[in-house]
């Protein structure tokens, strides 16, 4: 998904707004470097601190791309991308599991919540666009 972050419009070639990315995320460095990241690549980014805050930034806010921590204080990722995806407005959104956990019981458990990909930190960013412009439709 090179520089371009952004959908372009039906009837027309020039892009619509920029992606919008919902970081849940309880480190507070690691959030701030995300969004620095993503942001320099062109994504709007919006924060959340934990599972049951990410749960509703996802309805609220309508992301194309929700990138989840595992480990969370409230409900953790497995629990919000459950509830997430029970909203049926919010099946087809692109959910992307983040954690330390490299455990294969921890990527089976993302991935039957309902994450379309699970990833460990820390994140390769260049990795990662190119995951996003692989799934994204």
């Amino acid at each position: 998904m090179s520089q371009e972050t952004s959908r372009t419009t039906a009837n027309s070639h020039e892009p619509a707004a920029p992606l919008k990315v919902l970081v849940v995320e309880d480190f507070e460095d690691t959030r701030f470097l995300m969004r620095l990241e993503l942001e320099k690549r062109g994504f709007r980014v919006v924060e959340a601190t934990d599972g049951e805050q990410g749960v509703g930034y996802a309805a609220s806010e309508r992301p194309d791309i929700i990138l989840m921590d595992i480990g969370l204080p409230q409900i953790d990722g497995i629990e919000a991308t459950r509830r997430i995806r029970a909203d049926s407005s919010m099946r087809d959104v692109l959910i992307v599991a983040l954690t330390a956990h490299h455990e294969t019981e921890y990527r089976a458990q993302a991935l039957a919540a309902g994450c379309d990909a699970y990833l460990t930190k820390p994140v390769d960013f260049d990795w990662l666009i190119d995951l996003l412009g692989r799934l994204l439709p």
